[in-house]
């Protein structure tokens, strides 16, 4: 009886104990020690640059590049410059992006590039606020 009970808690020389344990520290260590998987970051880079374009309609070569190609660039380099991957993808009518295979760490920055970009709004007197000329009818 005593060789029965001995065999169910001995894998031969080794308690199954010790077993579990071996097994529990090589998870253990392996979880901690896992090389972290790439970093991915998606933008709509055309689309914004696009929506920016078109709100400032009529403006020159020289103010696009200042308020929209160098800050669109600023944001893509800040990313890379923290060790990411950029991927420039393209959404449909859906919210699907069109691109082949994403990691599951991937981030979008879509709305880092929108605030890059982002028109300052000229602060002026509300509309309530400006005083309407009387006329004088004859």
């Amino acid at each position: 009886m005593m060789n029965g009970i001995k065999k169910i808690f001995l894998a031969g020389e080794l308690p199954y104990f010790a077993a579990l344990v071996f097994m529990a520290t090589g998870f253990y260590v392996g979880q901690e020690f896992r090389p972290e998987g790439p970093k991915v970051a998606i933008a709509e880079r055309g689309a914004v640059i696009l929506e920016a374009v078109l709100e400032r309609h009529g403006a020159t070569e020289e103010v696009l590049q200042r308020e929209v190609s160098k800050p669109v660039l600023e944001v893509l380099q800040r990313y890379a410059d923290l060790g990411y991957v950029v991927i420039d993808s393209s959404k449909d009518e859906a919210g699907n992006y069109a691109v082949a295979a994403l990691p599951s760490a991937a981030i979008d920055i879509t709305e880092a590039l929108k605030q890059a970009v982002k028109k300052p709004r000229i602060e002026g007197p509300a509309l309530s606020d400006v005083q309407k000329p009387e006329s004088k009818q004859p």
